[in-house]
């Protein structure tokens, strides 16, 4: 897991060739007015997947087998759980056409995330997105997926 600030991303681009292109969607595209959605990025490599809803007290854990989360908010702010991955178990069977699991509730680090913040999340790190920070709230964040 990583945690910075948008103006940073370049530090990153060598750990996956998908996350320069990640990040130049993030800094390039009108985020306040785009709308919810899946937009490519670089084909099914690189997606961006807009998505408004409201925070929640008891969002479910989950990780990824095949992809890297880019994580930033464009409005609003939540709370993000994380907790490696190792250990934890899975709650259900996994959904290979969407690549994920969910897995069983942990005691985890918690992040808010708002403002110029971003987060990558590795395979290895189970995350919990969608968390309440003070009280449910809006929020329209960009996750995007980036192929290993």
């Amino acid at each position: 897991m990583i945690i910075d600030t948008l103006k940073n991303a370049h530090k990153y681009y060598g750990l996956n060739s998908g996350l320069e292109k990640a990040f130049n969607f993030l800094k390039t595209a009108d985020l306040e007015n785009i709308a919810p959605g899946s937009y490519e990025v670089d084909g099914q490599k690189v997606v961006a997947l807009i998505q408004e809803y409201t925070t929640m007290d008891d969002p479910p854990w989950e990780s990824h087998n095949y992809h890297i989360d880019v994580q930033y908010l464009i409005s609003g702010v939540e709370k993000i759980g994380y907790h490696p991955v190792n250990g934890m178990k899975p709650t259900q069977p996994y959904n290979v056409k969407d690549d994920y699991d969910l897995l069983e509730k942990v005691d985890g680090d918690y992040l808010t995330l708002k403002d110029d913040i971003i987060m990558i999340l590795f395979p290895e790190d189970g995350h919990l997105p969608r968390l309440v920070a003070d009280v449910p709230m809006p929020v329209k964040k960009v996750v995007i997926k980036v192929l290993i």
